[in-house]
């Protein structure tokens, strides 16, 4: 890795760790094209348009990626998941199957074995490989939201928002994250937080009706303040 590469791919990573999407994105590209041999710039970049839901790009990113590092579980993890966001299943499973060959006791692959039980119904068990894959990667903004997720979903909502509030902040250029801490403030009863969150959901991806829904939840509720305070 050449010392203009890692500073070019060091100063996307600060960008991308304060939002700047755009700078992010621009200074991956331009790592990619200096480092013609190198996973890790690819990996970056798809791993950011993943995150930003721009999946096309992330594939191929990640199989280029991937044809210059077979061996890479990470590489393999993020393809992955980018093929199941997709739709394409199978690929999503032949990624899935290397991730756990290449690292058996990595927290990508506890992830995956937590949210297959998760798919499956089995919410303790989940939660349990959950929690080992935390162990070992305590701000993957991942492993964080699937975490939080599961135990809103088990009504522990207490447990779930430092989790989810986490997340967002490791990861503040992902709309489903900021979606979700978003609704977590809303449940809450905050609704200051809650309208900042999903307002930076909504900027972030604008053609998401789940964040169209939650916003118009957000109003009612903040209504439904107002009248109380006007009849108190």
């Amino acid at each position: 890795m050449s010392a203009e590469m890692e500073r070019v791919l060091q100063s996307g990573r600060l960008a991308e760790s304060e939002g700047n999407v755009r700078e992010a994105v621009v200074r991956y590209e331009a790592a990619v094209k200096l480092a013609a041999n190198d996973a890790r710039p690819r990996l970056r970049l798809g791993t950011l348009c993943h995150r930003i839901r721009d999946y096309a790009r992330a594939r191929e990113a990640l199989e280029e990626a991937s044809r210059i590092d077979p061996d890479d579980a990470d590489v393999a993890f993020r393809l992955g998941l980018t093929c199941d966001a997709l739709g394409d299943r199978e690929l999503a499973r032949a990624a899935y199957a290397r991730t756990m060959m290449l690292a058996p006791t990595s927290w990508r692959t506890w992830y995956l074995i937590g949210r297959d039980h998760r798919q499956l119904g089995h919410a303790e068990v989940a939660r349990l490989a959950y929690r080992r894959a935390l162990e070992a990667a305590p701000d993957e903004p991942e492993v964080l939201a699937e975490m939080g997720t599961l135990l809103r979903e088990m009504g522990r909502h207490d447990d779930a928002y430092p989790l989810l509030e986490h997340a967002a902040r490791m990861c503040p250029v992902d709309p489903g994250l900021a979606l979700q801490l978003g609704l977590a403030e809303l449940e809450r009863g905050d609704l200051s937080a809650a309208q900042r969150w999903l307002t930076g959901a909504k900027h972030l991806d604008p053609s998401d009706r789940r964040i169209d829904m939650s916003l118009a939840e957000l109003a009612v509720r903040k209504g439904e303040r107002r009248k109380q305070r006007r009849a108190a």
